[in-house]
């Protein structure tokens, strides 16, 4: 049995190693429990992104310290269209 890295992610629904995560539940998963959870017509477009694609970032604002770090995606009129809240 390998051991565990520090950076191992595990599955938020069941706890074994996570092999994947979905920005859109902001969820770790694994296989299995990915497909539990999106096998619902409301999640059935959410996509599972490979873990090692992403590094892991303070999730605190620098400038802001008792704030957490966001996310936004702007329109093409520079409006703010979606916030994501990073965990």
């Amino acid at each position: 049995m390998e051991a565990s890295k520090s950076n191992d992610k595990f599955c938020e629904v069941c706890g074994v190693l996570a092999e994947g995560i979905c920005f859109k539940c902001s969820q770790y998963l694994c296989d299995s429990c990915f497909k539990l959870v999106h096998n619902r017509k409301e999640n059935s477009q959410h996509k599972k992104e490979k873990i090692d694609y992403f590094v892991p970032i303070e999730t605190k604002c620098p400038s802001h310290p008792n704030h957490p770090m966001v996310l936004f995606c702007l329109d093409e009129k520079g409006k703010i269209i979606e916030i994501y809240n990073i965990k």
